[in-house]
């Protein structure tokens, strides 16, 4: 999500790798999760021009506000266990703008779609917002996901790019939008490590992620 100053794209990356370190995820080398076997079962999902997937409604409430708007570009994989995976963290960074605009650092939403590291990270995400006073406005942009299953189809790791070149903070006292200047900052990569929920199959959570700022290679 985008924010001034003290939560940019890079700001983000660090406190992931702080979180993610922390929760025995990813290393100090700044990879993500290794996943056995995950190299069985890889797959990328293509976006059509006039398709925009978006996150399964089942769980909980997660709608957003008339002025911000999650967009994520892409089509639903063929494979069931990739399109689970890829759809739930959807909901899970979707999560993470409605705790925000809800103001709730303890968001349903988060606690359904993530653990561990990666609901600590929303969890820092969220209350970072609410500690300066600030909420969401624009349209914040997923695209060209990969999706990577492993052999037991327990666990997958999914990486996205993601453009806030729309996406700003803004004051919840003032309503005052902070605009800034479209630059790399707005790009960052995302790594997801999901892993499927032993008394829900249909349901996955993020359990560690990782943000890269200044994502270069997600330009269009």
């Amino acid at each position: 999500m985008r924010a001034p100053t003290a939560l940019t794209a890079a700001a983000l990356a660090t406190a992931s790798a702080l979180l993610l370190t922390a929760c025995g995820g990813g290393g100090s080398d700044g990879k993500s999760d290794t996943i056995p076997g995950v190299a069985t079962t890889t797959a990328t999902a293509s976006a059509a021009p006039s398709a925009s997937a978006t996150p399964t409604a089942t769980g909980p409430d997660l709608t957003l506000p008339a002025d911000l708007k999650l967009e994520f570009a892409w089509t639903t994989p063929s494979d069931h266990a990739q399109a689970v995976a890829l759809a739930d963290a959807a909901n899970f960074v979707q999560s993470i703008a409605h705790g925000v605009v809800k103001r709730n650092a303890n968001d349903p939403g988060l606690k359904t779609y993530s653990r561990d590291a990666a609901l600590a990270y929303g969890k820092f995400h969220v209350q970072n917002h609410l500690t300066h006073g600030w909420t969401l406005t624009g349209t914040d942009r997923y695209y060209r996901p990969q999706i990577r299953v492993a052999g037991d189809g327990q666990t997958a790791e999914v990486a996205f790019c993601n453009d806030q070149t729309k996406m700003y903070g803004r004051e919840v006292k003032t309503g005052k939008v902070l605009y800034t200047q479209p630059s790399d900052k707005d790009l960052s990569y995302y790594s997801i490590i999901m892993t499927k929920l032993p008394t829900s199959p249909e349901l996955w959570q993020a359990k560690s992620i990782e943000v890269k700022g200044k994502a270069t290679q997600c330009k269009q």
